[in-house]
């Protein structure tokens, strides 16, 4: 009783609602916590997926390399930790999803593998070794026609050496890889979005691309962007089909020094916090932008980022907000201000309930790992 008390209080104060003044009017949305999901598990537990064959909650704590299968009450289905050292030893969990229903993970160095509900190892994806991952991966593989696709490696270092080559080629790459199991063969599809701020000449580190698909849609963003392209699914093949921007007019833009020169972004002597998207939702009739606007120097430049937990709570509690979109990709409402402390990774179940973690390290350690539910309302 004291939790669901608990609930309908934060379902109150936590309703978010848009700053923009035609508010009042019939278009008016909002995003509210409906429910949440108590997990008993006392760790780092996040959520990062959610099969909607079986109704479970893919959650992990990489400290321990410990897998969790929960369902909507949040009880336990399965838990077992993944190996750290023999011959069944994950090197690195990078990807990490459901993939034909069945826990999946991209290792750093040993290719896409599957787990049955005790923890063995079910299936072994042979796909060819000596690659790189540059950055964490927010899937393990999509099926895509006869193929898995995922984020690209890099399998060609050749000129990994030169920074500026090196970025200048990665910012004009296709974004995924596809992989046939049965013939072997590998491509790559998503080619470079056109007109981004990666094309302009200065360097950026990184884009960490985020890739979402639902149905015969793909979905893009990256992380120097406020904006998300839009993929139309044809075979094997992902064809470009439009760009969504955001257009937050009072955001922080990231920046960049000339790719010639790509050392001088180390000489940066001030936090650089840009506006950029957190969290891309395809939901039945709606997609869900999570994104932040970013500080200005004025502002971060009070804080000090040696000092870890004064530094962690300035970030975590910089304001997050939210755009909705109609299923065209057409904007119907943004700046949703969302409560602070909440992290925000991607995960959506059956009722189109935004699945959200409510960060401990912001609120307290808890008993419980909570999870809020959010639900779009007019």
């Amino acid at each position: 009783m004291k939790q669901l008390c608990l609930i309908f209080i934060l379902a109150a104060l936590f309703s978010c609602k848009s700053r923009n003044p035609t508010d009042n009017s019939p278009q008016s949305f909002t995003l509210e916590i409906k429910d949440s999901i108590q997990v008993d598990y006392l760790g780092n537990l996040n959520v990062f997926d959610f099969d909607p064959e079986s109704g479970l909650y893919l959650g992990i704590d990489h400290g321990l390399n410990s897998i969790l299968l929960f369902d909507e009450k949040g009880t336990s289905q399965h838990h077992y930790d993944l190996q750290k050292d023999g011959p069944n030893a994950i090197s690195w969990l990078q990807g990490k999803s459901f993939l034909e229903g069945k826990v999946t993970i991209m290792d750093s160095q040993k290719g896409l593998i599957q787990f049955g509900n005790n923890g063995e190892i079910s299936r072994r994806i042979e796909m060819p070794l000596e690659y790189l991952h540059l950055n964490g991966l927010n899937f393990s593989a999509y099926s895509l026609g006869d193929t898995y696709a995922y984020i690209r490696p890099e399998r060609d270092l050749s000129d990994y050496s030169n920074t500026s080559a090196f970025y200048q080629r990665i910012y004009t790459s296709p974004i995924l890889e596809t992989f046939n199991p049965e013939t072997g063969e590998i491509t790559n599809t998503m080619s470079f979005p056109p007109n981004t701020i990666y094309q302009d000449g200065n360097y950026y580190r990184w884009m960490f691309p985020t890739v979402e698909k639902r149905d015969g849609q793909w979905y893009l963003y990256f992380l120097a962007e406020r904006k998300y392209h839009v993929y139309e699914e044809k075979g094997d093949e992902l064809i470009y089909s439009k760009t969504v921007d955001l257009t937050i007019s009072d955001a922080v833009d990231i920046i960049g020094v000339p790719i010639e020169n790509p050392e001088l972004i180390n000489q940066q002597r001030e936090p650089n916090i840009f506006g950029r998207i957190e969290g891309l939702y395809p939901l039945s009739n709606h997609t869900v932008v999570i994104y932040t606007k970013g500080v200005e120097k004025e502002v971060s430049g009070q804080h000090d980022p040696e000092k870890m937990e004064e530094w962690m709570d300035f970030i975590n509690g910089i304001p997050r907000y939210a755009a909705i979109f109609d299923k065209n990709d057409s904007l119907i409402q943004k700046d949703i201000e969302l409560p602070k402390g909440l992290l925000f990774n991607g995960v959506y179940n059956n009722e189109d309930e935004i699945i959200v973690l409510k960060n401990q390290e912001y609120f307290g350690e808890e008993e419980k790992v909570t999870f809020y539910k959010f639900k779009i309302t007019k």
